[in-house]
This record gives C-alpha cells, sequence and structure tokens, in this order.
C-alpha cells in the first residue's frame, strides 16, 4: 500500500503502476482521491478499484462499491470489470459531475473546512443561499446545437445519477451511455427551496419547478466573470469559456459481479 503525500501524487503512484502493467489499482479515499487515481488509469487496460471512506462517496454509491469497509475489500478480491465514460471539463476528468457556480462556491467552503462529514457541506449550503448571485451565462450543446441562457442558482453537467449521500440532480444519468446530462434549476424563494430540495434526495428532481435537463456529448458555456467550478466536489479555477465532453468508455472499474 502507498500513501499520498502531496496533491497530484495519487494521480503519479496510479500512472506508473498502468505504465507496468498493473491489472488493478484500488484507490482508497473519497471522490477526490478517485478522480485523481482514474486520471492515471485512464485509457488504459488497468481497472479502477475503489475503498470509500470519504465524506459524500458518490463515485461509489453510484456504481454500487459496498460502503462499509469489509464488504468493499471483498469486491477487490473478486471482482468483475465494466467501463463507464468519463467527463471532461477543459483540462480536468470528472466521474460523477462537475458544477458551475452556487455548487463551486459549496465546494470552495468544504474544501476550506477542517470538518469532514456531511455537515460542512450543509453548513456551506445555508450560509451561502441568499448572498449567492447567478450569473447570466450562455450554453450551447452539440451534437443538437441545443442552446441555454439564464441564471441558474444550480448548474450541473452530469455522468451519474446522484453528488453523494443520496442527493441527485440527474437521477436518469448513466455512466456508460456516451452522454452527459445538463442539469439546471433556477432560483427559488427560501420556501419553495425548503418545500422543493427533499425531491433531489426522492430522485425526482424534474418535479422542481423550472428544472431543465439536456443530454449532450460536447457542453461549451460561456460566462461574464471567471471563477471556480468543481469536479466531483473538488474546486479549480476556469474562465469565461468552459469546454466540457464525454469520454465514452475511457475507464475501466472493479465492479460487484452483478452489477
Amino acid at each position: 500500500m502507498l500513501k499520498s503525500r502531496r496533491p497530484g501524487h495519487v494521480r503519479e503512484i496510479a500512472a506508473r503502476s498502468a505504465e507496468n502493467g498493473c491489472d488493478l489499482v484500488v484507490a482508497v479515499g473519497g471522490d477526490g482521491t478517485i478522480n485523481e487515481a482514474a486520471q492515471g488509469v485512464l485509457n488504459s487496460e488497468t481497472a479502477l478499484g475503489v475503498v470509500p471512506t470519504g465524506s459524500g462517496n458518490g463515485f461509489a454509491r453510484n456504481v454500487g462499491i459496498p460502503l462499509r469497509l469489509e464488504p468493499a475489500l471483498k469486491l477487490i478480491s473478486d471482482p468483475s470489470f465494466r467501463n463507464i465514460d468519463v467527463g471532461k471539463i477543459d483540462d480536468h476528468i470528472f466521474l460523477v459531475s462537475c458544477g458551475i457556480g452556487w455548487e463551486a462556491v459549496i465546494a470552495t467552503l468544504f474544501q476550506g473546512s477542517r470538518i469532514r462529514g456531511v455537515i460542512p457541506y450543509y453548513t456551506a449550503t445555508l450560509s451561502t443561499f441568499l448572498q449567492y448571485e447567478p450569473q447570466e451565462i450562455q450554453i450551447t450543446a452539440e451534437p443538437d446545437g441545443w442552446q441555454y441562457s439564464g441564471r441558474p442558482m444550480l448548474f450541473s453537467v452530469a455522468n451519474m445519477r446522484e453528488y453523494g449521500v443520496g442527493v441527485s440532480i440527474a437521477p436518469k444519468a448513466l455512466e456508460d451511455d456516451g452522454l452527459l446530462d445538463v442539469c439546471l434549476i433556477p432560483r427559488h424563494s427560501l420556501l419553495n427551496s425548503v418545500k422543493y430540495s427533499p425531491e433531489m434526495f426522492r430522485q425526482r428532481a424534474w418535479t422542481i419547478p423550472g428544472y431543465v435537463h439536456h443530454l449532450a456529448k460536447r457542453v461549451t458555456v460561456t460566462r461574464p466573470i471567471a471563477g471556480n467550478v468543481h469536479i466531483d466536489g473538488t474546486p479549480i479555477p476556469a474562465g469565461e469559456q468552459i469546454d466540457i465532453e464525454v469520454l465514452k468508455g475511457a475507464l475501466k472499474i472493479a465492479v460487484k459481479p452483478d452489477s
């Protein structure tokens, strides 16, 4: 077992393992660690295995990897394998989703918190809801040329159904269909937000008034001001134009035999 010593080290370890012909690289950690490991084995015959120990564990929940240690290790000892899609936003990849706007603000605050778990997520959500002012954005999606212009409160491009901890903005997303799910929710009053937010826990985000969903292979976003976006919950800086695409079947993963 090798321990990460710095940002990017997990990617280096995984890439070196793939270059050396390893059949399986196992990442122990949360979605950020898993994302780094995936970077190292992307487009190779080396599979990615996961033992989830993060706060939300969105990746593990989406692909059916057990959240408890013993069952997760048992899966790793006798796995099946399949290939899934990966999203790419500018020069970065995401496995679960990327988000622009309020989601990125929440991710940035969570990253700065010394406390782990779901409580800092909820704290960041509550503390920024009234202060956040959505930007005017324009979206163009391919291959059909679909366009959108507006000021969404939530804007996510999803490869998988849920962020983690049971919260889903793209309930019908499939990680192996060669498509990304573009999902937008407008700003609502605090009262309506409290009323409708449980729908995301019920896998029914489409019932929220103003919810927009579109399938795409490539997405271009323009906005007036650069700022952070998030990839699998990790905030990164991005410019006024953002390019997003799907990499079909680019990642081989270890799953339960019946998955």
